[in-house]
């Protein structure tokens, strides 16, 4: 795949995107592997006003003032003041604290940026600000955690099972990374549905995640049911696959 320079990429976001479009990071996620301490982010301010921006990391609870939150990662700097159309970078780092060993941990690392009124503000009538966040995934792989090899999505299985009189997909993820899903989508022939969406699609390693069909599918019978899905990988691409799935599990 053709990379282009960053000065290149934010040029053409400036063009083509609204104001409120805010701040741009480089990538989708993070990746930590083999036990490196240190990671650099390049954010954009794609705004035609300066913006603070406040990076801290927490386990994705999206709820809990930075100054509280108790994490093996931290950002600096914490707070960063970016004009319109710049660039800078943000530290993450890896504090030595002790992580599972054999697989993948997972953080959050939040962007959270506020437009800085000018000066004679209050003379230009009332505003209202709004703070945006914006959430990036970061994983640790532990020293001896190589990285994926391009099939290791195999190692993830599907079933259906009944649960309090409806449908739900289970992913069984055998391997040592968080499987990131999207696009989830099962038919038969007879009919199609999305399982509902959440803030957090991920399987864990060596776990299950459940995904709650629609109400509406309760009474289907299904037969021969087929999942297609797509995987994302570190570099954020999707890629599209197709599975069968076991018989569905009745209670």
């Amino acid at each position: 795949m053709t990379r282009f320079p960053w000065c290149v990429l934010l040029l053409a976001l400036c063009a083509v995107m609204p104001a409120q479009a805010g701040v741009m990071p480089e990538r989708t996620r993070l990746i930590l592997s083999q036990g490196v301490s240190e990671v650099r982010l390049r954010v954009a301010n794609t705004n035609a006003y300066p913006v603070m921006v406040q990076s801290w990391v927490d386990q994705g609870e999206g709820n809990q003032a930075p100054d509280t939150v108790v994490s093996s990662m931290f950002a600096m700097p914490g707070v960063l003041r970016l004009p319109p159309q710049a660039i800078s970078a943000i530290r993450l780092l890896y504090t030595g604290e002790p992580l599972p060993a054999g697989r993948e941990s997972v953080f959050w690392l939040n962007l959270y940026e506020i437009p800085v009124l000018p000066a004679d503000g209050a003379a230009q009538g009332s505003r209202v600000l709004l703070g945006l966040n914006t959430q990036i995934k970061v994983f640790y792989r532990p020293p001896g955690l190589p990285d994926p090899d391009p099939g290791w999505f195999e190692a993830l299985h599907f079933r259906l099972e009944r649960e309090a009189g409806q449908w739900v997909l289970v992913c069984r993820n055998d391997s040592a990374y968080f499987a990131s899903l999207a696009g989830l989508q099962l038919s038969d022939g007879q009919a199609q549905y999305t399982p509902r969406q959440g803030p957090d699609m991920m399987a864990p390693p060596f776990g299950e995640m459940r995904y709650p069909l629609p109400r509406s599918s309760a009474d289907h019978a299904w037969r021969d049911a087929r999942l297609r899905y797509q995987v994302i990988d570190d570099s954020g691409l999707a890629h599209e696959q197709q599975v069968t799935l076991l018989s569905p599990i009745l209670p």
